[in-house]
């Protein structure tokens, strides 16, 4: 344990560049076996389509290797980066030998696709497609600056995506279960996007990379737009329509610049629907028969995408469970044993470790319901911060609908919300009645059915009776419902069939995603800056100079002749320019955090401590764990509770049950923190009182309720007394909502 001098937190040229290195070791090796998988499954492939594939398969394996280092106790920079090049080794070996073998006839693409060159879509398209990702990515950069600034702030980042990364690292296990959350039970959490900021963490030693992490899915989901419209001439028809929902304020303010992982759940719906819809749709004439011959090797690496999906966040189970109804109903009945396993073997393999994981470990693969008449062990959850109603809830109450619901749409999804929701109802219906393809009319089932479940999930309208404070924040979890319906809007026959249709619903879909993307936060208020100007400035200039290169003749041509000597240019500044944003972001890391909080003093304290086990309470510390790990790291920050029956956590309700949890953790630091979100009128809490008058706990630093202390020595639990006990309120939550005077101790009264 040691305090270090704030000039001290960023990285040396050479801690940073040996990052560097480790971190292009494992992307190298990952993306070389990746394109070796490929090539071997999907010889015939080119392009956009391809290039999806390549990612979820590199996206797979770095995910399934940290899954199985850290079955062992493994997931270390060494083992790593060792792993990613066996891997690669493997994935050589192995697409060698596949070449070697028989490929039948020529020509033969055994229903993989690539066959058939798809129509060029117009050059209008292009720079109409060009300027609205312009102005989506614009959009995210600007929290994202403002994150590499003064560090991620949302709720869901420092509170479960961080912290979970950051035990990954500490302990080098996934396997094991860490309980740091009372109330949602985080420790059963999928959490493949969490594995992908670990290797962040493993590589530099610090948080770098995390708020960069989105910015990559973001340009993923793009990707898949356009890859899901090609096969019919609409790629950028279908982009700019998946564009919509990317863009909007739902997405942008709680994605970009955070560790929150919706956008990745989406661009791997997304992923998997463009692979099926190339492998099903790349014939000569659309309107021919349909087709239902998708190839097994297509099929296993969009099961493997679905896989990811489910494994990244559980509110994708919904639309990986229906999306894997429907790619075992549209292929030919002869053949659904075979395409069933080859898309539910990978699938399992990305998604299902983390269920397998509980399932070891509690007998239950989701511990938040026991499974009806099953009755699976499931453990009690003690706080409960509001009722978890469903949108559905209320769907017979106008005034909800009128106060809460329609006014928060329009927020999140901007004043055209009606004509969102409308278009997406519209394009699943028609694709159910005449998308005349199996596959587009089975997507249009599972368009409906997603949007169907996401009205009657959980938490989705969840608040007090009559207060769905919740619908807001979780508007959300529609988004792949959304997306997949607005990128495949254009693909419908009837709407492809004529020019004139594809440019109304090209300048339909664009004038929604420009009013949705326009109408964000970020662009106004504090945003209002010289930074938004640069980031739309810069997005703008990349995607006009694409439009311009891909609408001219011979384009993969010139790029390939220039990506020689441009690609290295381009890595060096982007060495150069990290190194310099690392310095001046590990300076100001946190340095604002929480002043209407109370936390700001306790926050800047804690970013120069090191190798220091820091205890946290209160429920507002449940919701700002991260930010006491410190600007390296290096401290372990512990929600401070007891474990329950079937690997339930709870608070500690007694003080001496506080201080023999102090003493058994052998802490060095306790951070007190309150229970409403507000702090209001508090100016203590029972746990603060608890460790202050202990002769070995010496005060450090105090902010009304927030307290910092210093522990020299154990605790004496006997010494208690008569010190207040937890109310019932602040063990079931009601001092968030109802009660938020609840944990001020009668002495300070």
């Amino acid at each position: 344990m040691m305090r270090t001098d704030p000039g001290e937190r960023a990285l040396s040229v050479a801690e940073y560049l040996l990052g560097v290195l480790e971190l292009a070791v494992i992307v190298v090796a990952v993306g070389y076996a990746a394109r070796q998988i490929r090539r071997a499954a999907l010889p015939a492939w080119s392009g956009p389509p391809a290039w999806v594939a390549e990612a979820v398969v590199a996206l797979s394996l770095a995910i399934v290797l940290g899954e199985a280092l850290g079955t062992f106790g493994a997931f270390t920079s060494v083992g790593y980066v060792a792993g990613s090049l066996a891997a690669a080794a493997l994935a050589a070996l192995a697409s060698r030998r596949v070449g070697e073998r028989d490929e039948g006839p020529a020509g033969d693409t055994a229903g993989n696709g690539g066959a058939f060159a798809p129509p060029a879509p117009p050059r209008y398209a292009l720079w109409l497609a060009a300027g609205i990702v312009a102005v989506v990515v614009a959009g995210w950069l600007v929290p994202t600056l403002s994150a590499l600034t003064g560090g991620m702030g949302r709720a869901d980042t420092l509170w479960y995506h961080m912290p979970l990364s950051l035990r990954f690292v500490e302990t080098g296990s996934t396997g094991e279960l860490f309980f740091f959350d009372p109330i949602f039970f985080a420790q059963f959490y999928p959490a493949n996007t969490e594995l992908l900021h670990a290797l962040g963490i493993l590589a530099f030693g610090r948080d770098l990379l995390s708020p960069l992490v989105n910015l990559g899915f973001l340009g993923l989901a793009l990707l898949a737009g356009w890859a899901i419209g090609r096969p019919y001439g609409v790629a950028p028809h279908a982009l700019v329509g998946a564009a919509v929902v990317l863009g909007a304020e739902t997405m942008v303010s709680f994605q970009a610049g955070e560790a929150l992982n919706d956008v990745a759940g989406v661009a791997f719906l997304l992923c998997s629907v463009a692979l099926l819809v190339n492998v099903a749709s790349t014939i000569p004439d659309a309107e021919m028969a349909p087709r239902r011959n998708i190839g097994l090797p297509a099929i296993a690496i969009a099961g493997a995408s679905a896989g990811l999906a489910a494994g990244t966040k559980l509110s994708f189970l919904a639309p990986v469970a229906i999306l894997t109804v429907a790619v075992v109903v549209v292929v030919s009945r002869g053949r659904r044993v075979g395409a069933a396993a080859a898309w539910l073997v990978p699938m399992l393999v990305t998604g299902g470790y983390w269920y397998l994981r509980n399932l070891v470990h509690v007998g239950n693969p989701i511990p938040f319901t026991g499974f009806g008449p099953l009755g699976l062990l499931a453990p009690e959850r003690a706080i409960e911060l509001r009722p978890g109603f469903s949108v559905a809830h209320y769907w017979d109450d106008p005034s909800i609908w009128q106060e809460w619901f329609a006014p928060q749409l329009a927020e999140e999804l901007g004043i055209l919300w009606p004509a969102i929701l409308l278009a997406v109802a519209g394009a699943s219906f028609y694709a159910l009645w005449r998308g005349r393809e199996p596959l587009l009319r089975a997507l249009g089932g599972v368009v409906l059915l997603t949007a169907i479940a996401y009205v009657f999930t959980p938490l989705t309208a969840g608040g007090e009776e009559g207060e769905p404070i919740a619908f807001e924040w979780n508007i959300r979890y529609l988004t792949p419902a959304i997306a997949i319906a607005l990128a495949l809007l254009p693909c419908l026959p009837a709407v492809r069939r004529i020019p004139r249709r594809r440019t109304v619903v090209l300048a339909g879909l664009t004038a929604l995603a420009t009013a949705t993307t326009l109408s964000i936060e970020q662009w106004g208020g504090e945003f209002a800056n010289r930074t938004s100007a640069a980031a739309l400035g810069v997005v703008l200039f990349g995607s006009l100079a694409f439009a311009i290169v891909a609408s001219a003749r011979g384009w993969r041509t010139s790029i390939r002749r220039h990506a020689a000597w441009a690609l290295p240019v381009v890595l060096a500044g982007a060495v150069g320019a990290g190194y310099l944003v690392q310095d001046r972001y590990l300076e100001r890391r946190y340095e604002h955090r929480g002043e209407e909080l109370r936390l700001a003093e306790a926050v800047r304290w804690a970013q120069d401590i090191q190798d220091a086990r820091i205890a946290v309470s209160g429920v507002r510390g449940v919701y700002n764990q991260y930010v006491f790990a410190g600007a390296d790291l290096s401290n372990h920050v512990q929600w401070l509770g007891e474990r329950t029956e079937h690997d339930g956590f709870e608070r500690i309700a007694t003080c001496a049950g506080w201080r023999e949890a102090l003493n058994r953790g052998a802490y060095d630091y306790v951070v007190t923190m309150y229970d409403p979100y507000d702090p209001g009128e508090l100016t203590d809490t029972k746990e603060a009182l608890w460790t202050r008058v202990d002769p070995h706990a010496r005060e450090v630093h105090r902010d009304g309720p927030v307290s910092v202390f210093e522990l020299v020595g154990p605790l004496s639990p006997d010494a208690c007394g008569d010190l207040p006990d937890l109310e019932p309120a602040e063990l079931n939550g009601d001092s968030v909502n109802l009660d938020p005077l609840a944990n001020q101790p009668p002495a300070a009264n």
